[in-house]
């Protein structure tokens, strides 16, 4: 097979595929070999079938239309993969030469938009920001308010204390639903509970606001439109569901004083300078367990702003295919629903898209700015790279898997993550770190009004659960 690459003036890029003559001839007598073996033909023993006789019987461009066929799926994505082009978009066949013919050399191209080959405005070591591996007196403190807050108790507030938001009472309840009957199981007499926890409808907790000791209060709601906990045993059980209410009290949490002897009966430590060393070893575990994607990440968004020139829309819109695939995954291994996290997220199903259209094209820019890195450092993938990764993928025949996708024109995919692994290597042993109480990337994650989707980069285009694939990442 001869292969000729070709960019066009519309940028578009041309690829011609010729097929040497003599893989033509045995393709056809193969082939002919084969239909004789397929089929019956009356008088003849299988695979003993006279050429004249095949093509009387299935028509004379039978075999020759089969031989092209196959041509034209098996070796486009060979040469598509031997030339290491990654198509961003559909092919175009032209200049297919009619079907294939003994003794001649069969020619076809195709024309196609290819990954961009964009550059970075400076090459430099990036500047990374992480925060302090070591606790500070600030985190450690915060630690242990959150453990005395673990500890805490009620007691009862004034009788004018008003119901506030992630509050607490103590409220008796009866609930009935749209047919008037009281649901037993789901009442309660002198029942502590708090608001905020997702266990009731927030409309219930609204509707508690403001409340004193002493109050009563109807609440009706439609179950459908109110998702939650308790709602979620009443579907197909009733429409709507009433709240009576009465504050019986409300609550006020008390956290406990940290003092040497709290600390020595409750945790065991010797006193509070024992649990502060102990909570500084455990945040600073945390810390090294973290930093590292903190790292990545902030490397990858710092070359990012490097990059010159725009990533294609077709390339963005793959990436935000994928990551809704990934994410809607974990959603159905994990049992939940969509509504289910928009509301856990506090935010709406068209803020969500948009989330995820970003992130899809922040992966896509890193990607393109990782493989100008990798151009730049002259980072190359040799193919025994490539079959490691196949053997270490946890493949059962990681020899057979490779030939599938070296077969299918795939291995451009594994060299490409491996690459961009290579590159990102790199780009980290290089950085420029800075130890910073308060990352940049952390001071923008606050300001962000909602959280991305949680879906996995990936630098494949086939997914390991649809087969097994090597994690070239």
């Amino acid at each position: 097979m001869k292969t000729k690459v070709e960019v066009l003036e519309s940028g578009a890029t041309k690829l011609t595929v010729t097929i040497e003559a003599s893989e033509i001839d045995a393709r056809i007598k193969k082939t002919y070999k084969d239909f004789g073996t397929k089929y019956r033909f009356p008088g003849f023993r299988p695979g003993h079938v006279p050429r004249p006789v095949i093509d009387s019987n299935l028509g004379k461009d039978a075999v020759r239309s089969t031989v092209t066929d196959e041509l034209l799926n098996e070796s486009f994505p060979l040469a598509v993969d031997e030339n290491d082009l990654n198509m961003i978009s559909q092919p175009k066949f032209g200049d297919v030469e009619g079907l294939v013919e003994e003794g001649k050399d069969f020619t076809f191209s195709a024309e196609f938009e290819v990954k961009p080959a964009l550059e970075l405005s400076d090459y430099s070591p990036v500047h990374i920001e992480i925060p302090m591996k070591k606790a500070s007196e600030a985190e450690i403190d915060e630690q242990i308010e959150a453990l005395g807050n673990y500890y805490y108790d009620y007691k009862n507030a004034p009788a004018n204390t008003k119901v506030k938001e992630n509050g607490s009472v103590e409220i008796t309840l009866v609930v009935k639903d749209d047919k008037g009957e009281v649901m037993e199981s789901l009442g309660a007499e002198d029942r502590l509970y708090e608001l905020g926890q997702g266990l009731f409808p927030a409309a219930f907790d609204e509707a508690l606001i403001g409340m004193k000791k002493g109050e009563t209060k109807t609440i009706t709601l439609n179950v459908a439109e109110n998702p939650c906990m308790m709602t979620s045993i009443l579907k197909d059980k009733t429409e709507e569901v009433t709240f009576e209410v009465e504050i019986k009290v409300v609550k006020k949490k008390i956290a406990p004083e940290v003092t040497d002897e709290w600390v020595k009966e409750t945790l065991g430590f010797a006193d509070v300078a024992e649990l502060r060393v102990r909570m500084g070893e455990s945040i600073e575990q945390q810390k090294g367990d973290i930093i590292p994607r903190i790292m990545e990440n902030n490397a990858l968004f710092a070359l990012q702003e490097r990059l010159e020139g725009e990533a294609p829309e077709v390339m963005v819109e793959e990436a935000e295919r994928e990551l809704l695939q990934s994410f809607f995954t974990q959603l159905q291994n994990q049992g939940a629903t969509l509504d289910a996290y928009l509301k856990a997220q506090d935010i709406t199903a068209d803020k969500f898209k948009e989330d995820v259209k970003l992130q899809a094209a922040d992966t896509v820019k890193q990607n393109l700015a990782l493989d100008a890195w990798a151009r730049h450092a002259g980072i190359e993938v040799t193919d025994e790279e490539i079959v490691d990764e196949f053997k270490n993928s946890g493949a059962q025949d990681p020899d057979a898997l490779y030939d599938e996708w070296k077969a299918q024109g795939r291995l451009h995919i594994v060299r490409e993550g491996i690459m961009r692994g290579k590159a990102l290597e790199a780009l980290l042993a290089g950085a420029e770190v800075e130890e910073v109480e308060t990352p940049a990337s952390e001071k923008k994650e606050e300001k962000k009004p909602a959280k991305k989707a949680s879906a996995k980069k990936t630098s494949k285009k086939a997914e390991a659960s649809e087969e097994e694939a090597p994690a070239a990442e």
